[in-house]
């Protein structure tokens, strides 16, 4: 197939099986663009980063995926059908000034998203109660699944030696969590006792430096969920409620196809409160606070319509716009990517493929329609 690209940004063209076994082709396209404010357009980025063609990971998700947390989201996904907004990076205090902790948030034209920032602090035991050390003075935070409430506790049990763990399935890469009786049903006898023995022992651990503004963690016994603005990982239970029914029906019947009652919205990286109804149209107003240095910043989504126009062998062209379904904002590389998909089901073999972009002219408005 014959693909001409004068968008100016990387593209991937690629097939992938949808729900029901229905193949489809899927178009990406990523522009990249620096993190200004003062209430303008981003601007393209000087140089434009290349597709991720794999979710990327810190941690060690080869030794234990679930205690490693999502680094960068792949590309090659089959669609959302919803747009992501989503922060990664390194959170810095207003003029970098070190101080025990701070609000931090992102508002997407009317939708906002809050939370509380601390330095590190400890869960301290005083007897049968838990309580909370002051937060140490800092200018950053990393916006982080670990430093959000969670945590997952291997231990070695059978004759066999094998791996059991007892984790929080909302975040078990975090922090500040404790497990109860109900989650020690997971294991076999001998892990229950070994962790029970571990839990008789311990007298402090970290706790979360991310939460929620309304529902502050007060103990590691709490059942709140994790707090963050990072995209989450295929494994957490925000997405993987979506993932549909792996059993037995399903290995006789459908593998290996998606079961029946997967659910679209798996797809969906953004932690809950950033994924946005609808698309976006590419020009709003986003409003970063507690995350730069140069204190509540205000930007644009700069204004531009991806389109594609496809060729086939035989029957009429199909142009239309792709839909805007991804907005990564990176605050150490202090860039903005944005990311345009369509996907087509397959029919007939498609002879030219051609992208493009508009500069869609700019309505003046206030921010956030206020």
């Amino acid at each position: 197939m014959q693909i001409d690209n004068r968008s100016g940004f990387p593209h991937a063209w690629f097939e992938k099986t949808g729900p029901g076994g229905v193949v489809y082709d899927v178009l990406v396209l990523r522009g990249t663009f620096a993190l200004t404010g003062s209430y303008l357009p981003l601007p393209r980025a000087d140089v434009q980063a290349p597709i991720v063609y794999a979710d990327e990971y810190d941690g060690h998700p080869e030794a234990n995926p679930l205690q490693s947390v999502l680094r960068r989201e792949g590309d090659l996904t089959l669609l959302k059908p919803a747009s992501d907004v989503y922060v990664t990076g390194t959170a810095c205090s207003e003029g970098g000034v070190a101080q025990p902790g701070w609000l931090a948030g992102i508002r997407v034209g009317t939708r906002r998203k809050l939370l509380q920032l601390h330095g590190p602090r400890r869960f301290e035991r005083h007897g049968q109660e838990w309580r909370l050390s002051s937060a140490e003075p800092v200018n950053q935070v990393p916006l982080d699944y670990r430093y959000a409430f969670g945590g997952c506790y291997s231990v070695m049990a059978g004759e066999e030696n094998q791996v059991e763990r007892v984790y929080n399935p909302d975040n078990p890469a975090g922090c500040g969590w404790l497990p109860g009786e109900a989650d020690l049903r997971t294991v076999s006898p001998e892990a229950q006792a070994q962790i029970r023995q571990w839990l008789e022992g311990v007298s402090e651990l970290p706790a979360p430096q991310i939460e929620d503004v309304d529902a502050p963690i007060t103990s590691p016994h709490d059942a709140l969920p994790p707090q963050g603005f990072a995209p989450l990982a295929r494994w957490s239970q925000a997405r993987l409620q979506y993932a549909g029914t792996y059993d037995e029906h399903w290995q006789r019947d459908r593998y290996p196809l998606l079961p029946d009652d997967f659910d679209e919205r798996f797809y969906q990286a953004a932690p809950p409160g950033l994924i946005q109804p609808g698309y976006l149209t590419g020009d709003e107003f986003i409003s970063l606070l507690g995350m730069l240095p140069e204190g509540l910043t205000h930007f644009r989504l700069p204004g531009i319509l991806a389109l594609v126009s496809l060729t086939p062998f035989h029957g009429r062209t199909r142009q239309g716009p792709l839909v805007l379904d991804t907005v990564a904002i990176d605050l150490d590389a202090r860039h903005v990517s944005l990311i345009w998909r369509g996907t087509f089901e397959r029919g007939e073999p498609w002879r030219r493929l051609a992208i493009g972009t508009l500069d869609v002219p700019l309505v003046q408005e206030d921010v956030h329609g206020a």
